[in-house]
């Protein structure tokens, strides 16, 4: 991994002097979902978050913790400070090997980065319900996920997600893109089992995230403006509460949160957020790029005038099923886009520090063998005893 977070930083940096460069500045963050088993002592008492995110804030991580949905599960959500990509990076890369002990420290007996606690709870939901429980009882199976967050800002610091088409055609070419490149966000074989839950395990009332590559405001690669994922209004925020903490008025700004959600990402030990923050600029800067030279397709549209939205499914696997031989990984072997984006970003900086090309390494063909290497390193740990609908361990483990 230190390998591939080493070639990646460099590509970010360039990819990010490039989407400068075009008068724009890059604003990235990460979403990262996790689980924990309590230790004996903890007994059914809530980790403390407020003292969890006092000691993150001294080690000067610009995020916070909080409960997620499902018990016993856990959101990192970094804050808004400014950062910059790389520093976002630097701040989850950090948080990954830091939380499992951090959480200990609070209480926690087990933490998991994964991407599927297998029967990390029980429980059934009424049908046609978020939020209310059946007396009936079973095992869930409680999906973690690693969103990108993905924005825009001209020289004025005004968000471009908001109006426009630029933020479209950026969604549009992540929902292209991501076929090819899935590997990089499902770093590991569990991760495809996370997109199985809710057509093998029987989730489809708990889960509201589509399996597949799919846009608009509530698809997998979503860009939100004025509604959320469930139709909520984003932007949304209290101005003034009552002694019991109601919400009295609030006031909206959703043009400040529009977004790219890229919400594919599976949890793993083995996701590289600099390799993922690599492949959102990349899109950007593939974007920018033709748009400045007049070679980017129109967007289809319908009738109504609303944007068709490529969707399909993804691999079931990361190194082959007897669906889908290949695997994620032979579709990243064999496509070059990433690569000839970061030359294209790379270029810019051979030119810069006046070099010839031929004097230069070739950082994003470097990369994409650095990450092929891995995952070949690994292959017969992950595939033994695996099957694409038979896990090796369906049980907590971390």
């Amino acid at each position: 991994m230190e390998r591939i977070s080493r070639l990646a930083r460099k590509a970010l940096t360039m990819l990010d002097t490039k989407v400068r460069s075009y008068g724009f500045t890059p604003v990235v963050h990460f979403e990262l979902e996790g689980g924990f088993k309590p230790s004996a002592k903890m007994g059914n008492k809530q980790l403390n978050f407020s003292a969890i995110n006092q000691a993150m804030a001294k080690l000067n991580l610009q995020a916070e913790l909080k409960p997620e949905y499902w018990q016993n599960q856990w959101e990192y959500v970094s804050l808004f400070e400014g950062q910059s990509p790389l520093t976002e990076a630097n701040n989850l890369e950090k948080a990954m090997q830091i939380l499992p002990s951090l959480l200990k420290q609070f209480g926690a007996q087990d933490v998991y980065i994964r991407p599927v606690i297998w029967a990390g709870d029980k429980g059934s939901l009424a049908t046609g319900s978020k939020a209310i429980f059946t007396d009936k009882s079973r095992d869930i199976h409680i999906p973690n996920a690693v969103q990108l967050n993905l924005s825009l800002l001209d020289s004025n610091g005004d968000n471009l997600m908001a109006d426009g088409p630029l933020a479209e055609q950026i969604q549009h070419r992540m929902l292209q893109t991501s076929y090819d490149c899935c590997c990089i966000f499902l770093p590991e074989e569990e991760a495809y089992e996370r997109l199985k839950l809710k057509t093998v395990y029987g989730l489809t009332d708990e889960l509201s995230s589509p399996d597949n590559l799919s846009g608009g405001h509530q698809g997998s690669i979503a860009l939100y403006r004025q509604w959320g994922k469930h139709n909520q209004p984003m932007g949304v925020e209290p101005l003034l509460v009552d002694a019991q903490q109601n919400t009295l008025t609030t006031h909206q700004d959703w043009r400040k949160t529009a977004r790219i959600e890229h919400r594919i990402g599976a949890a793993s030990r083995y996701f590289s957020p600099h390799l993922n923050v690599v492949y959102a600029l990349a899109n950007v800067v593939d974007v920018l790029h033709s748009r400045q030279k007049g070679a980017l397709m129109p967007i289809g549209r319908s009738g109504d005038n609303q944007q068709v939205y490529p969707s399909r499914d993804l691999p079931d696997s990361l190194y082959g099923s007897a669906t889908f031989p290949g695997g994620a990984l032979s579709l990243f072997k064999q496509n070059d886009w990433l690569g000839q984006m970061i030359w294209l970003a790379q270029s810019d900086h051979t030119v810069a520090n006046n070099k010839s090309c031929s004097e230069e390494q070739d950082i994003g063909s470097e990369l994409k063998q650095a990450v092929i290497d891995f995952y070949e390193s690994k292959r017969p740990e992950d595939t033994k005893g695996a099957s694409p609908s038979q896990p090796a361990n369906k049980h907590f483990a971390s």
